[in-house]
């Protein structure tokens, strides 16, 4: 995941998330206890005051639940890159392996990107196109000894005799 995945940036805003819903949570119980006194002695301006209070908490934490869903989407889009040949891979492909939708997977990608979550890539409107450094590798061909390059990381057909190589 680290060749097309800045995991510092995601290890770094999992950590951010959690320690932001813990304090959401730490928040959340004394307004709720608050809105409860309120309710009871009938002060309605407490009352107001806190509901304002716990719809700005509950907009934080659904900013905050969106984020953690498109960075666990990451995960699911991960071994998709990892695992290509070739450096390009359709927006079409990869919904038809994530089963998202077409429009939601090109949402999702445009935002890793813009996010710095998603790296060594670029997009256009049909495809996502991956490099990283040291991309290509010259492997020989075990069975007839021809010599083949291989993307790092990945397998190929030796062009000449059809045998199967993986360079890792």
């Amino acid at each position: 995941m680290d060749r097309y995945f800045n995991r510092k940036r995601i290890d770094g805003a999992n950590r951010g998330l959690v320690a932001c819903y813990v304090l959401a949570g730490i928040i959340l119980l004394p307004l709720i206890v608050i809105l409860i006194a309120g309710l009871q002695d009938g002060e309605s301006h407490m009352i107001v005051t806190v509901v304002i209070l716990l719809l700005i908490l509950s907009a934080e934490v659904t900013a905050l639940a969106l984020i953690t869903h498109r960075i666990n989407r990451a995960k699911r889009y991960a071994p998709i890159f990892e695992e290509d040949h070739d450096g390009i891979i359709t927006f079409e492909r990869i919904n038809e392996m994530t089963g998202y939708g077409l429009e939601r997977v090109k949402k999702d990608i445009s935002w890793l990107l813009q996010s710095g979550y998603l790296i060594n890539a670029v997009t256009d409107n049909e495809k996502v196109i991956l490099w990283s450094e040291n991309e290509y590798l010259d492997i020989t061909c075990p069975t007839c000894g021809a010599v083949n390059q291989v993307r790092f990381g990945s397998s190929n057909k030796c062009k000449h005799c059809g045998s199967y190589l993986r360079r890792v």
